[in-house]
């Protein structure tokens, strides 16, 4: 039986290795060795955190071992290393084996390589949340990350600037240079704008030509350096062939909790001050006024 069961796990596609009751590694098949670039002979003895690439936190092991020593078997998508520091995923599923009076005597795990599948997860959630054309986040995940942004500064008693953005005549230049010229516009702008802020800051676009920015930790007067550096960025034509388009912004900006705490009230207000630069000739920022 145990030659038998031999020759299956040195056949199976499946990676399969199997640890004593410590998490030392006593065996690995030939799937396993290709899947993660290593020999058994260099894991024996070793525990499977040489694989850890430090993507899952201590409560996932956590939940592993609870799971394992309570004689349950335990599955998740794994986010590992080969040895070549390449990362990866495998669907695994650990078992326990017991003997006959109920002890864990070792523990065995089967698992796929799902990195393409993972990676088309990925590709996937991308496109839901983000512009196809800017490749900036869209008003969904704007949506959110403003709502994470004002709880995180309400709990840290911290400020968050919220600022529309829309573009200065893009009717006009979409007219003149048509569609692809105004992709260009498009392009550049948020180009330009995510350029300015900090990783930290979100620049999103929420419409047709109308973008929205988080500013974290951000008072006014930190805020106005950033869109004064936003809209000189866009003052800049766009280069589109041999034509140079025209394309400036005007930016209306809102403070938390300065002007407002609830998010709706804060979009609207900037909303308002974004109309009133653009009522003022464009090419500005303005703050909300009441």
């Amino acid at each position: 039986m145990e030659a038998a069961f031999r020759r299956y796990v040195e056949q199976c596609p499946d990676a399969v290795l199997v640890t004593d009751p410590d998490g030392r590694i006593v065996y690995v098949n030939p799937a396993f060795e290709r899947m993660t670039g290593y020999a058994c002979s260099e894991l024996a003895g070793r525990t499977p955190a040489v694989l850890k690439s430090g993507m899952h936190e201590a409560d996932f092991y956590r939940r592993l071992w609870t799971a394992l020593l309570a004689g349950q078997e335990f599955r998740a998508l794994f986010a590992n290393r080969r040895k070549s520091g390449e990362p990866y995923y495998e669907d695994k599923i650990i078992r326990p084996l017991v003997d006959e009076h109920g002890r864990a005597t070792h523990f065995v795990s089967f698992g796929r390589d799902a990195t393409e599948r993972s990676r088309e997860f990925e590709r996937l959630a991308h496109a839901a949340t983000h512009d196809s054309l800017t490749d900036l986040p869209n008003r969904s995940l704007f949506l959110d990350r403003l709502g994470q942004a004002l709880r995180h500064a309400a709990r840290r008693a911290e400020e968050v600037t919220l600022a529309i953005m829309d573009i200065d005549d893009f009717r006009d230049a979409n007219s003149r240079y048509g569609h692809l010229g105004g992709d260009a516009v498009l392009q550049a702008i948020a180009a330009r704008t995510a350029a300015s802020v900090r990783e930290a800051d979100t620049v999103a676009r929420i419409g047709g030509d109308e973008f929205a920015l988080i500013l974290v930790g951000a008072a006014e007067p930190q805020a106005a350096g950033v869109l004064a550096k936003i809209v000189a960025a866009n003052a800049v034509p766009v280069r589109y062939g041999d034509a140079e388009i025209r394309a400036t912004v005007s930016v209306g900006a809102s403070g938390y909790p300065r002007d407002a705490q609830e998010m709706e009230a804060l979009r609207r207000q900037a909303d308002a001050a974004m109309y009133a630069a653009k009522a003022a000739g464009g090419n500005r920022y303005l703050f909300y006024r009441r």
